[in-house]
Formats: C-alpha cells, sequence, structure tokens
C-alpha cells in the first residue's frame, strides 16, 4: 500500500479552493457562523492545528466520544452551526455517531461530508440531502490528508488565507525534508527513539498533528519513533533526541509547508526504519474488539464488566526498564483543566522512572498513538483511565450510548495491548476528583 497523492495535495487542492471559498460564502449568506468538524485522527487534528494557529473561535472539533464532553459540544441553540462530517472511509463508528447525534437535532442542509466516494458516508449524505458531499482522495490516507480537502475546507470555512497556505507548501524543499527524516531515524536507531517536539508558541498545536503522523506511520513491526508533545518535567531524557523551536518556521502561513515537509520526512524516516508508512494494522485491531465488547452487550458502567488482567499502577511501576516511556491513556473530557492535572500526573510519573511520558485522550489517541503502544517496540508502560459518567447520551439509530461505545474503545484497547504482551493498568475511578490516588 503506497498512497502517494499527498505529494500533489498542494495543486490539485489549489485547483479546488475557489469552490471551497464559495461554498464557505454560501454558507455565510445562510447564518451559518459557526463550524463544528465531526471526525477522528487525520480527519480532525488538523482543524484542530488552524483553530489553535489562527485563533479561529468560531472553528471546534468533537473527537471523543466521552457523555460529556458531546454534551458540552452540542449544548445550545446548533441553528447557525455547520457541521462538517470528515471520514476517508466513511464508516468510523465515531464520526457516525456524531452524525447521528446532531442529526436529530440540526436541519440537512447543515451537513457537509468529507469522503470518498460510495462509502457508507456518502450515502447516507445523499439519501438525506446533505449541504455538499467532498470527495476524499483515495490515493491520500488520513493522516497524510492535511493539504486536501480535510484540512482546506474547514481553512477555507474558517476565512483563513488557504491559497497562501498552498503555495507556500509548494516551496518545500523535499530533499531537505527527507534527509531530516532519516537523521531521526539514524538516532533513533542508536537508542534514542523518543522525539521531544516543541515547536515554537506560535504553531504549538502542530505538535499534535506530527505526534500522530509520525507514531501512527512508523510504530509497527517492534519498531518506530516515540514523539513526545508538551513534557511536563522539561529538558530531554537520555534516550531522546528534540526538534526544538528553531528547526520550524514560526509564521503560520508556512503551516501548509510544515504539513507537507514532515509528511516527506515521516516516509523518510520509514523508509530507514523498514516499515510501511502507510498502513495501520494494529488500529483495526482495536477497532474490532471494541466493536465485539458492544455486540457482547457490554453496559456503560465499566463496573458491570468483567476485569481484564491488568497489573496495578504499583505492579506497573515495578516492570519498568531502562528505555522505556510511560503512557496515559485517558477516557476522559478533554478539557483544559482535566489536561491540567493529568499532566501533573504524568510529571509526578515521569520523575519516578526517569523516562519520557506521553498523553493521550481515548478514544483519539487510538487514531494516533495507539498504532504504535501495539506495534512498536514494548517500550510502552500503559496506564488506562477511565470513569463513571453523569449522564449518559442515546446514539439515535445507532442501538448505543455514547458511554457504552466510550467504554468499549477502552476495554478493547486494553485487550489489544494485552494480546500484544504490553505491559499495562487499567485504573477504573468513581470521579476525576480521584485523580491523586494514581500519583506514584
Amino acid at each position: 500500500m503506497n498512497l502517494l497523492g499527498w505529494m500533489r495535495a498542494p495543486e490539485e487542492s489549489l485547483a479546488h479552493w475557489d469552490d471551497h471559498a464559495t461554498l464557505a460564502a454560501a454558507v455565510r449568506a445562510d447564518g451559518l457562523s459557526r463550524t463544528l468538524v465531526c471526525g477522528m485522527g487525520g480527519s480532525s487534528l488538523v482543524a484542530d492545528v488552524l483553530a489553535a494557529t489562527f485563533d479561529v473561535r468560531s472553528l471546534r472539533v468533537l473527537d471523543s466520544t466521552n457523555p460529556d464532553a458531546v454534551r458540552a459540544t452540542g449544548q445550545g441553540d446548533l441553528g447557525d452551526t455547520l457541521f462538517v462530517i470528515s471520514s476517508k472511509s466513511g464508516n468510523t463508528i465515531e464520526t457516525l455517531a456524531f452524525y447521528h447525534y446532531f442529526a436529530a437535532r440540526a436541519r440537512p442542509e447543515q451537513f457537509v461530508a468529507i469522503t470518498e466516494t460510495g462509502t457508507p458516508l456518502a450515502e447516507i449524505a445523499r439519501a438525506r440531502g446533505f449541504r455538499a458531499v467532498i470527495p476524499h482522495p483515495p490515493d491520500v490516507g488520513g493522516r497524510y490528508s492535511a493539504l486536501t480537502a480535510v484540512g482546506m475546507v474547514p481553512a477555507a470555512l474558517s476565512g483563513l488565507d488557504g491559497r497562501t497556505l498552498l503555495e507556500r507548501a509548494r516551496g518545500v524543499n523535499v530533499g531537505a525534508a527527507q534527509v531530516m527524516g532519516t537523521g531521526i531515524a539514524d538516532r533513533a536507531r542508536t537508542g534514542r527513539d523518543k522525539l521531544c517536539l516543541s515547536p515554537p508558541p506560535g504553531i504549538a498545536a502542530l505538535a499534535n498533528w506530527i505526534e500522530q503522523l509520525i507514531a501512527e506511520s512508523s510504530g509497527k513491526e517492534g519498531r518506530g519513533i516515540i514523539p513526545v508533545v508538551q513534557e511536563p518535567n522539561g529538558g530531554s531524557v537520555v534516550d531522546s533526541q528534540t526538534v526544538g523551536p528553531d528547526m520550524f518556521s514560526a509564521d503560520p502561513l508556512d503551516l501548509g509547508a510544515e504539513f507537507l515537509r514532515w509528511e516527506y520526512a515521516t516516509v523518510a524516516l520509514c523508509e530507514r526504519l523498514g516499515v510501511n508508512a502507510f498502513d495501520q494494522p494494529d488500529v483495526e485491531e482495536a477497532k474490532r474488539l471494541a466493536r465485539a465488547e458492544l455486540e457482547g452487550g457490554r453496559n456503560a458502567g465499566a463496573e458491570h464488566a468483567a476485569p481484564l488482567p491488568t497489573l496495578t499502577p504499583a505492579q506497573l511501576r515495578q516492570r519498568a526498564r531502562p528505555g522505556d516511556y510511560f503512557a496515559i491513556l485517558a477516557y476522559v473530557p478533554p478539557t483544559a483543566d482535566v489536561f491540567g492535572e493529568l499532566q501533573k500526573l504524568r510529571a509526578a510519573w515521569g520523575r519516578t522512572l526517569r523516562c519520557a511520558t506521553t498523553l493521550g485522550f481515548g478514544p483519539r489517541y487510538l487514531h494516533s498513538t495507539g498504532q504504535l503502544h501495539k506495534g512498536g517496540p514494548d517500550s510502552g508502560l500503559f496506564l488506562v483511565i477511565t470513569t463513571d459518567f453523569r449522564d449518559d447520551i442515546e446514539i439515535p439509530e445507532m442501538g448505543w450510548t455514547f458511554g457504552q461505545l466510550h467504554h468499549a474503545q477502552a476495554r478493547g484497547d486494553v485487550r489489544a495491548l494485552l494480546a500484544r504482551g504490553r505491559r499495562v493498568a487499567h485504573v477504573h475511578l468513581s470521579s476525576l476528583a480521584d485523580l491523586s490516588q494514581l500519583m506514584p
């Protein structure tokens, strides 16, 4: 599988930019002043980066099945919101759940789909009268799609200068990007396989997009680079390498060039490591196990499901080895306050274990670092955190609740990690106030 259409994305998206701008003008004329992108992984992260980098308050992303997160995103009057339902495959379970939830509360003309031709999402969009169905190029993988309609439609809807972003991307020095990628891989092969990403503050959100790109592309066959974003303890550990602020352009209008530069670098580093940059076999396994949990009739509360044979947090600490990294996998609302509390927990574990640390919100990370966790080096110490919900939410037409889906995804990933022999602890908390109990 060699999906190389991303190399042509700047030119092809420039040819479609006027169409995207026309759509945006029509949307605004109809009073739809806000945009909500519903997607996972590569279908949503780019919109997150654009919103944060250009401070677009009218652009939001939903990529959490946590009932509290879904409720917070959907509260209030949605009459001024355009929903961009983005999924290359058109059958991503989270994305379809988001659509069904909002379809019960909004008009068909408030929806735009970005998907490949002939997918289940494309059929739903045409049958139910979406405002537009925008084709996702079949020869571009989701995590390489930033400069396709996946990124450029949200850019147009947000009034950004997408034309300049794309024109600057055409000027990327491909050779230099490939040299950067092979250099990262060569240092990793000497033991420095933790990659600390520190873009300039103005484009800091780019690190989350790079994390997904590198982790999902390289983490397989027991090999891979472990990206580290927003390390709370600062500095770098002995088995790491750093891409600092001076190695990025600080100009937000160079963001398109950064996307393309890192795509070329990632393919080069994967070639050097001897892995396929374009597949994600262990992501599919976690999805399969999550569906098995749902179809097995699991209840929303994790306390009602049979315990999984995981370690305790104390046992997880005892199993640490030199060269490890510690990963928090948190199935909680992805709010700024919760992130801050998890960063404190992450910092404490990092100091105790003296290793690199990462943090992922579930189920977002399943479409990002999840491939690395299961297919990459056996150097991860995984702490999975789930919590109770205040109130659950039914998903229309799907027969499940968001709470059931959320817990099924957590348990499915734990099962996938255990099947790979990974060291994993799972702690279920009655509330987020109990997070302090997990301090080492």
